[in-house]
């Protein structure tokens, strides 16, 4: 029964049940109404046991620990130039050197090392001001 739950949500795009969701279809309650399932037909939310509630916290914190941590594309790595004097720098995160996040996130940062205005305005010309014409 738990493993057509578990199919019945993952094509919804939710991949992990909520632990207090509906005995037969995993469906929080809020949102449950009536609804059918393949195993029961159609049916009011029905609240499941303990060890439901158990058996999906402890698949949720299994999923939660085992799962890859974030990228965000922030980290400077070093790669040698066989120089010995100087490095390549690269995106840490994807091990690559055209990471386009990375790139933008570096772009920003050297701008705030360097002093250089985010976004400099315009002194003269646009609307109103020293117009060549």
């Amino acid at each position: 029964m738990t493993a057509s739950i578990r199919a019945q949500l993952a094509a919804r795009g939710v991949h992990n049940e909520p632990p207090f969701g509906c005995a037969w279809c995993g469906d929080e309650q809020h949102h449950h109404g009536s609804q059918w399932a393949p195993i029961i037909g159609m049916h009011q939310w029905i609240q499941p046991t303990q060890a439901m509630i158990l058996e999906r916290m402890r698949r949720r914190r299994a999923a939660r620990l085992n799962a890859e941590p974030a990228k965000y594309h922030a980290v400077t790595g070093w790669a040698a130039d066989h120089t010995g004097e100087s490095g390549e720098p690269y995106c840490a995160d994807c091990k690559t050197d055209g990471c386009r996040p990375w790139m933008r996130i570096q772009a920003r940062l050297d701008e705030q090392r360097w002093g250089i205005p985010r976004n400099p305005r315009p002194t003269s010309g646009g609307w109103g001001g020293d117009a060549p014409w």
